[in-house]
């Protein structure tokens, strides 16, 4: 299983509508085979910065199942326009 952690920083001012459009955005991840499970979380200090963890079956489904196919462009046309800079790392459990 491999944990995937974005740490999503928006345009000021851009969180109200992320929370808002999100709802619509996550059935196309969910649609993935390989998919597991999600979570979101607002930052307390920066409410512009959220953390997306995704859990995906293994590597290939989130990079070639999701990443390298139509779900991607889809999912970051509901939400891109509100991004400033993501950072994404991919996690293996150890224990």
């Amino acid at each position: 299983m491999i944990l995937e952690v974005a740490t999503i920083e928006l345009h000021e001012g851009g969180a109200d509508e992320f929370v808002r459009v999100m709802p619509s955005a996550f059935p196309i991840l969910e649609s993935t085979p390989g998919y597991l499970r999600h979570e979101l979380h607002r930052g307390v200090e920066r409410p512009d910065v959220f953390t997306l963890l995704v859990w995906w079956e293994n590597l290939e489904a989130h990079t070639v199942t999701f990443r390298q196919s139509e779900r991607f462009p889809a999912w970051r046309a509901v939400w891109g326009h509100l991004l400033r800079h993501a950072h994404v790392e991919h996690f293996e459990q150890t224990y």
